[in-house]
């Protein structure tokens, strides 16, 4: 099934200072490109770039994203409808933040599930999260 990546798993895929999270985090995502089943909202790249840039400097960041948008997953850019969407599950559902809101917009709209530990999602009754 495909799965979308919140930027809260690939945190965790860069900087885990857990070895067996870091292990888990790199099968996952190989297993996603190797399927083809990996979807890259293009809000978690913005968001993984700002985090990064800000906890260890652009030079890092600059890496990160090419090692991203490199790797096989499917970037999906947020769309006119998926946009629209997002706009309805944040009115709904205000205490998600406006980007699990296009995160999970992007899910619906691919039919896939999100790939995070952030328990934002489980307020959406419409989509399905999953963790390592």
């Amino acid at each position: 099934m495909k799965e979308v990546l919140d930027s809260r798993f690939l945190i965790e895929y860069f900087y885990s200072d857990k070895t067996e999270t870091k292990q888990k985090t790199l099968r996952k995502l190989k297993e996603l490109i190797q399927r083809k089943e990996g979807i890259l909202p293009t809000i978690v790249i913005c968001e993984t770039t700002q985090i990064i840039c800000q906890r260890v400097g652009k030079e890092e960041a600059e890496i990160c994203y090419a090692t991203l948008t490199k790797s096989g997953l499917h970037v999906q850019n947020l769309t006119a409808p998926i946009a629209k969407h997002a706009g309805l599950l944040r009115s709904k559902h205000r205490n998600v933040p406006m980007g699990d809101c296009i995160i999970a917009a992007t899910a619906i709209a691919n039919q896939a599930r999100i790939l995070s530990d952030d328990p934002h999602f489980d307020t959406i009754d419409e989509t399905k999260r999953t963790w390592i």
